[in-house]
């Protein structure tokens, strides 16, 4: 669903867009998501995206592992500048305004690329089904939100699954 830029009008574009993706490079586009975009030129040729974007990937807890819902509801205000933008040289140093920029290539640009970027940016890096979660025991791995197994973790001198490299360095 690539938009040419010129097909842009100058009072802008408004877009309503419901579909699924593979957020996760899983293979499978299975997270649903609706988006309201409205894409707008400048006068200089940047483009000014705003809007709102929703979905509810399924991820795996960090601890335990079980697989949960996370819901996102995320505005956007992104600036997109053609490449040329940046001028011709081979290096160029980023001024303190292109730092805030994002760049496209070609004459044309993705929608479904901006709301998968905003989406993976609105993930938390180590995603918890809850914050009281207990995680798997580093002894039997058993999901200790389910059941207690008894093993004593954290112990002094216990590495976990570490622990046969303890020595292995004082040889």
């Amino acid at each position: 669903m690539a938009i040419k830029i010129k097909d842009i009008p100058p009072e802008g574009l408004m877009l309503e867009i419901a579909d699924h993706l593979d957020l996760l490079n899983t293979g499978t586009a299975s997270t649903a998501f609706k988006a309201v975009l409205e894409i707008r030129p400048t006068e200089s040729g940047i483009l000014h995206i705003s809007g709102r974007v929703q979905a509810a990937p399924l991820l795996d807890c960090s601890r335990c592992l079980e697989s949960f819902i996370f819901t996102v509801d995320s505005e956007l205000n992104i600036d997109l500048a053609p490449v040329s933008f940046l001028g011709t040289d081979a290096e160029h140093e980023l001024g303190r305004g292109e730092l805030e920029i994002e760049f496209y290539k070609g004459d044309e640009i993705e929608p479904i690329d901006i709301i998968q970027e905003q989406l993976l940016i609105a993930i938390p890096m180590v995603p918890l089904h809850s914050v009281d979660c207990k995680g798997l025991c580093s002894v039997c791995g058993t999901n200790l939100n389910i059941k207690e197994c008894g093993h004593q973790r954290n112990a002094p001198g216990d590495y976990g699954a570490f622990s046969a490299l303890k020595d292995f360095l004082k040889k």
